[in-house]
């Protein structure tokens, strides 16, 4: 296996990690889209898996997370599918990728950049994706009466950016605790940072008032796997599974993941997880693609 640190060029240089399997050839290539407020790093041991499986894998910080540039915490409409496209592009560009066999992968807000390139013509190859968590509207994880100052922040912040040339930012409530089961995953979350503490309350345009999830997903009839957790304390399982139900794919699958929050892929169920995404990849990629060498 070959790890390699890319920087993909823009508005903003996004941080990627390719992994790539010992094979030689060109590979069927997997595109991982993180969560709100996160980074690359929440897939914890998903790329090594995958790429051990005979996948080469791209992994990316959006916009504002983690090690890319751009406004810490904020994601906007436009940033958050171009984003998505500009890494899928990098990705089909090495020629370690197999342009006929390429899948996406989405966690929690990463879902709806997932469902929303899906409808785009540049995702006419992909083959299948995999949703994580995903929400209906993240505008219902809001308590009752955050909404209001929010909005308000939000209409403050355009002309407080033009005279200052800066964001306005607010408290993260989501906490580590809120997206894991494992008290030894939200130790390891806490200890490496996984977690942005402030997020700019820009993201209200985009976040809470525009992302519909159930409006992205029919338009979508790739093949997919949608994933639920049990215990997710921020997205309930009804949610996902409107998501599920609104999908226009034939070919598609939901499961529930019992004992696990809303990370699944850095809980206590992850090897569980890992299989099942495994397996189903699988089915969906000829075997002789995943086991190619050059002669």
């Amino acid at each position: 296996m070959h790890v390699e640190d890319i920087k993909i060029p823009g508005d903003t240089t996004l941080a990627a990690k390719l992994y790539v399997p010992s094979q030689a050839g060109p590979r069927p290539a997997i595109l991982l889209c993180h969560g709100f407020a996160s980074c690359k790093e929440e897939f914890m041991a998903l790329p090594h898996n995958l790429c051990r499986e005979g996948w080469a894998v791209l992994t990316f910080d959006y916009s504002g997370h983690g090690e890319s540039t751009g406004h810490r915490g904020y994601v906007s409409e436009k940033g958050h599918l171009e984003d998505t496209l500009r890494a899928y592009q990098t990705l089909i560009d090495r020629p370690e990728a197999n342009i006929d066999y390429t899948f996406v992968i989405g966690h929690s807000l990463g879902t709806s950049a997932v469902l929303r390139f899906l409808g785009t013509a540049a995702a006419k190859l992909v083959r299948g994706a995999v949703l994580l968590a995903p929400m209906r509207k993240t505008q219902e994880s809001l308590r009752p009466f955050e909404q209001t100052p929010y909005a308000i922040l939000s209409g403050l912040s355009k002309p407080f950016q033009r005279i200052f040339g800066k964001h306005i930012y607010v408290p993260y409530r989501i906490k580590a605790k809120d997206i894991y089961e494992s008290p030894e995953a939200i130790q390891r979350a806490n200890t490496h940072k996984l977690l942005l503490s402030h997020i700019s309350v820009r993201n209200y345009s985009y976040v809470i008032e525009k992302q519909d999830n159930v409006v992205y997903a029919a338009k979508v009839n790739t093949p997919i796997l949608v994933m639920a957790a049990e215990k997710d304390k921020l997205i309930p399982v009804a949610h996902s599974k409107a998501v599920f139900d609104a999908l226009l794919s034939k070919d598609k699958h939901f499961e529930v993941i019992l004992d696990s929050g809303h990370s699944l892929l850095g809980d206590r169920k992850a090897k569980a997880v890992t299989h099942q995404i495994i397996d189903w990849l699988a089915d969906h990629t000829p075997q002789e693609d995943r086991e190619q060498t050059s002669p």
